[in-house]
């Protein structure tokens, strides 16, 4: 069995101040052949420092999302079953209502995401 694992931190900076991280990623990937999965989780980067300087990572915030692909060994088909996971925080939301502009924003991310997800299954050299 091959399996493949990857722990990534990705950083990018502020265009307008260099020195300034924008958004930082802790993305993790696995793959066999009988699943993969990409979680990745937005932190901060004081957090990070934190932890490479020796402390504790229980106390760093996270909020884990991703997506995992699935054979379906139910038809015997070559089809897969694909799960997308996102946790978003909404300080305009409340337990009854979530406000339009809010609902119509995890839409885009999530059918952006499906058809990413699509295009890197079906043809993966082929993403642009």
């Amino acid at each position: 069995m091959v399996v493949f694992q990857e722990i990534v931190c990705l950083s990018w900076n502020s265009p307008e101040d260099p020195d300034r991280a924008v958004k930082t990623l802790l993305q993790e990937s696995f793959s066999t052949s009988a699943c993969s999965y990409v979680t990745f989780t937005p932190v901060e980067a004081s957090s990070i420092n934190m932890i490479l300087n020796g402390g504790d990572s229980d106390n760093m915030p996270v909020a884990p999302s991703g997506f995992s692909i699935l054979p379906d060994g139910l038809t015997g088909d070559e089809v897969s079953l694909v799960t997308i996971v996102f946790q978003i925080l909404d300080s305009a939301a409340s337990p009854m209502c979530f406000p339009a502009h809010s609902v119509y924003s995890m839409y885009k991310v999530i059918t952006e995401t499906a058809k990413a997800i699509t295009a890197g299954v079906v043809d993966p050299y082929n993403m642009g």
